[in-house]
């Protein structure tokens, strides 16, 4: 025993290592409902009842919808703060939402605005005191609580599978190293007790299952079915599987069907049956006389709202995999985090399908066992998740142990039995699980949650671009940085802020995509957020700090065509929506900054076939006209032309659209850039076709209209040539004749 416990403590070390790590970057209640599960805590702590629903305390102290849990978890949680002496009397300094969170997969980044609530790194630092003092000690509690579970793996795999040295350590680092497992062992929540509970019951009834029954072994399962019951309703599934396991137990060891046998066999079920009711009784009697419903699901379900359309559960079941194996808050994670957890559910169950002959009648039944403990659970996640939207994986939770067990055998089948591979190459595995663990750990969620680099010294930063400019009093603007690459629509932008007097408005900073056509606002893209992607609101900035506020984007294409678009920097107030005036070295300018032009890609424009020219038509060797199209109406011409580069042009080019007399005079001018500004000749690449629209005054004594460019500095035009002739005046002439 005491060479097992050494075996599996390097993994326990680095679970509690590991999610005591997350406990510490995830700021206060950003863990799943943790702010709910955590108010319940400090109900409990501070009035000595439970919480009920429909009261005035709900909205003092953010229960919500968990004031319908059952109640151990809180109970246990509670004595702790009372034991300890703790406070949160501070608790709605911390209970401000973020107006601009971005949940959901389809936000712009991974590394978006995610933060649920405000946060002010300048007071949530450690030594921690009140309200975040409460929070991380009922974080580590979950931890350690959540050790027990780990440690569950680890016997019952070996309980289960004794034969097989390498299941059990592989199990265990499935559990203790699941990203998800981690993030929810950090956090508040009574899924963390639950799961241990569940775990300590499938070693039980495995014992049960392998050896005689006793009347100490079935009180002690009764207990736990009760507490596990007690913890979370999903506990109660337990009930089912180990009646079955004692009825199980019976026929395996005792012959005949005699009336002392079947007294028996009553007397246990009796047993698994009566425990959890003393223990737990009370709570359905509570809530049946508060809520006319013993399980208290009826006023949950008010608040969380019911499934309005009906769902089959393989809808969801990509939702239900990654958020098993990791979800980060409001999103998940790339998709090639989940490569790794595919191949071990993948080789799990293909090895053990393949091999399942190979096992002894000994093992076989535990194996089921499990699988049917896995199928319960996910049945009952089932039924809940067609009442309510809860896609969830971390709800199959308490089948964790038994999975990871199954998916261990598989792999290690598979990978010895069917591909010859050593049994210390499948330890192995656990170098990878733990690696991608240690990732998100330090790098995904500090990343996701950490406030921007701030700077005591201006002369510390050094922005590509130096600006000087002044958001409203307080914010100095110091310059950017921009990587850009708009052919894969990335977009990385660095922002260098300095508060220059103290700051009690929080200021949405907003970065846009802008027509840059004058007079048209067309918005392409904005980007609106707290600075710090949410992380550190403009209230918390100190006076003279300097801060490096980095965006990292990957732009939603769009129905437009190839074009420029004003890279653009807006300061306003969240609740006014008043945009701040703009001063650019202390002269006034406008309520926006334009930062930067950028070409990005879109649709290609269908030039009019019935303009098409005949002949070769060139700008210099930078330039093709290949469509020219007049029509002509009472409200003037429209002169269309198609455009394509050939070769990049290093200056901006106007183009001239002239109508002329018979004589040759000029009646008539629609110069202009191409696209009215949207496309400057600058952004042009080799293969761009650019539709371009002038319009002309109608004049009854116009004869011809010939185009060209020019600059616009000096009025040089491009020279031109058609079909490989030079034209003197660089003017084309496309009405009433064309190339």
């Amino acid at each position: 025993m005491k060479r097992s416990f050494l075996k599996v403590l390097p993994l326990v070390i680095a679970f509690i290592g590991l999610s005591l790590a997350y406990g510490i970057i995830v700021p206060p209640f950003e863990n799943l409902d943790e702010i709910e599960h955590f108010g319940v805590v400090r109900y409990v702590a501070e009035t000595g009842h439970l919480p009920v629903h429909g009261t005035s305390e709900a909205e003092v102290y953010h229960y919500r919808q968990e004031a319908s849990q059952p109640p151990l978890y809180y109970l246990l949680s509670a004595g702790l703060v009372r034991l300890l002496g703790l406070q949160a009397e501070d608790m709605e300094m911390y209970v401000r939402f973020n107006p601009r969170v971005a949940c959901g997969p389809n936000a712009p980044s991974l590394y978006d605005n995610r933060a649920i609530f405000y946060h002010n790194p300048h007071r949530e630092h450690f030594p921690w005191q009140g309200t975040l003092l409460m929070l991380h000690i009922l974080r580590i509690e979950s931890t350690l609580l959540q050790v027990f579970t780990v440690l569950g793996t680890w016997a019952l795999a070996r309980r289960v599978f004794p034969a097989y040295p390498g299941i059990a350590p592989l199990a265990t680092a499935i559990v203790a190293f699941n990203p998800q497992f981690l993030f929810v062992a950090s956090g508040v929540n009574n899924d963390n007790l639950i799961t241990p509970l569940a775990t300590w019951s499938l070693y039980l009834l495995v014992r049960i299952g392998q050896e005689n029954l006793s009347v100490q072994r079935t009180l002690l399962l009764g207990s736990l079915i009760g507490l596990a019951g007690l913890s979370k309703l999903s506990g109660w599934l337990l009930l089912p599987i180990s009646l079955l396991v004692v009825l199980f137990n019976f026929y395996r060891f005792r012959q005949g069907a005699g009336l002392r046998a079947w007294a028996s066999l009553a007397g246990h079920w009796a047993l698994v049956i009566l425990m959890p009711a003393v223990l737990s009784g009370w709570w359905f009697w509570r809530n049946w006389r508060l809520y006319g419903d013993p399980t208290a699901l009826a006023p949950m379900l008010e608040l969380v709202g019911l499934r309005q359309n009906p769902i089959y559960p393989w809808n969801e079941a990509g939702l239900v995999f990654r958020s098993f194996w990791g979800q980060i808050p409001c999103s998940f994670y790339p998709a090639g985090f989940y490569v790794l957890y595919a191949f071990l559910t993948l080789a799990g169950i293909g090895g053990l399908l393949w091999n399942w002959r190979k096992l002894r009648s000994a093992e076989r039944w535990p194996t089921v066992f499990l699988a049917a403990w896995f199928l319960l659970v996910l049945v009952g996640w089932i039924r809940w998740n067609m009442m309510t939207p809860a896609p969830g994986g971390r709800l199959l939770f308490p089948a964790l142990p038994a999975v990871a067990t199954l998916l261990a055998l598989g792999i290690s089948f598979l990978l010895n039995q069917s591909l010859r591979v050593p049994s210390f190459v499948i330890r192995l595995l656990i170098i990878p699980l733990a690696l991608l663990a240690l990732w998100t750990v330090a790098d995904i969620f500090p990343a996701f949650y950490a406030p921007p680099s701030r700077y005591a010294d201006p002369d510390a930063v050094h922005p590509q671009h130096s600006v000087q400019a002044r958001f409203g009093n307080a914010i100095r603007f110091l310059g950017y940085d921009l990587n850009s690459r708009p052919e894969k629509y990335l977009l990385d932008v660095t922002l260098y802020w300095q508060a220059t007097a103290p700051i009690t408005d929080d200021y949405i900073v907003a970065l846009q995509l802008v027509s840059p056509v004058p007079g048209d606002d067309t918005l392409r893209w904005t980007y609106d957020s707290w600075p710090g992607r949410g992380n550190y609101p403009t209230s918390a900035w100190r006076t003279g700090e300097v801060i490096r506020d980095r965006y990292r984007f990957r732009l939603p294409p769009m129905d437009f065509p190839t074009q420029g678009w004003n890279l653009q920097l807006v300061i306003y107030e969240g609740n006014s929506t008043q945009r701040l005036p703009v001063y650019l070295n202390g002269v006034p300018a406008d309520d926006r900054l334009i930062l930067d032009r950028l070409r990005l890609s879109g649709k290609s424009p269908l030039c009019p076939e019935s303009g098409r020219l005949t002949a070769e038509v060139r700008l210099s060797e930078n330039v093709a006209l290949t469509h020219a199209n007049v029509v002509t109406d009472e409200t003037g011409i429209q002169v269309a032309l198609c455009w394509q580069s050939l070769a990049p042009l290093a200056e901006d080019y106007h183009v001239f659209v002239h109508l002329y007399d018979a004589s040759g005079a000029l009646l008539a001018a629609g110069d202009g850039p191409p696209m009215g500004g949207a496309f400057p000749t600058s952004l042009w690449k080799p293969g761009d076709l650019i539709l371009d629209v002038h319009r002309l005054p109608r004049l009854v004594e116009g004869k011809r209209i010939a185009v060209g460019f020019y600059r616009l500095e000096d009025g040089v035009r491009l020279p031109v040539t058609i079909g490989g002739n030079g034209i003197p005046d660089a003017a084309i002439p496309i009405w009433p004749e064309r190339p």
